[in-house]
C-alpha cells in the first residue's frame, strides 16, 4: 500500500488497512516477551529516598534497570505527573524523553500509554481541580460536567496523558453490569 508515496511492507504500519488487520499482523510477528511487555506498566518518579509512595511495591519482584525493563517495549507510564510535583512543561518535556526511550529500544517503536489519577481533574501540580463526582451529580447538568470532562481531557492530551483512572472508571470497570453501563 501507498499513501503520500510511502510504501508499508508491513500491515501493521499501514493506516490504509482495518485495526483488526493491523492488529493480527502486529501480534504474529510479537515475541511472547513483547507481547507481554505491553501489559507491563510502571510507576515513573519514584524515589527510594524519600519514601514508598505505594507500599510494598517492590517486595515481590525487583525493578530491572530502565534499559533491560523497556527492551522488549512498555505497556504504561503511571503517575508521572503524580507521583512528586513537576511543573506541567518540566512534566512533558519528561514524558517526551521517556516516550522517545520506550520507542527507540523496542523492535516495534510502539510508545507506552500514559497514565494519570482524574477523579477531580488530572492530579498533578498546578492543575484545574474540579468538584468530585458526588457533585457532578447534584448540578442535575449533565452538559456541565461533559465540558468538565471535555477540559480535563484537553489538559491530559497537552501533558501527554493518554488514560484517566478515577475510583467511577474503575469500578465501572470491574462491575459495569451492576453500575447499569450495558
Amino acid at each position: 500500500m501507498t499513501i503520500e508515496g510511502r510504501v508499508f511492507t508491513e500491515t501493521w504500519r499501514d493506516p490504509a488497512a482495518t485495526p483488526a488487520e493491523r492488529v493480527r499482523d502486529l501480534l504474529s510477528r510479537m515475541t511472547l516477551r513483547e507481547k507481554i511487555a505491553q501489559l507491563y506498566g510502571v510507576w515513573v518518579g519514584v524515589d527510594a529516598a524519600r519514601g514508598e509512595v505505594v507500599p510494598h511495591q517492590h517486595e515481590h519482584a525487583p525493578v530491572p534497570d530502565w534499559d533491560t525493563l523497556i527492551g522488549a517495549g512498555l505497556g504504561q507510564l503511571t503517575r508521572v505527573y503524580g507521583t512528586v510535583p513537576v511543573a506541567p512543561a518540566d512534566g512533558a518535556r519528561a514524558v517526551a524523553a521517556l516516550q522517545d526511550q520506550i520507542v527507540a529500544a523496542g523492535r516495534f517503536g510502539i510508545p507506552a500509554m500514559v497514565h494519570e489519577e482524574c477523579l477531580t481533574g488530572i492530579l498533578a501540580w498546578q492543575a484545574t481541580v474540579y468538584p468530585s463526582p458526588l457533585c457532578w451529580g447534584a448540578t442535575f447538568d449533565p452538559e456541565l460536567v461533559e465540558r468538565m470532562a471535555a477540559q480535563v481531557g484537553s489538559a491530559m492530551r497537552g501533558l501527554g496523558v493518554h488514560q484517566a483512572q478515577d475510583t467511577i472508571n474503575a469500578w465501572l470497570s470491574m462491575a459495569p453490569a451492576k453500575a447499569g453501563a450495558q
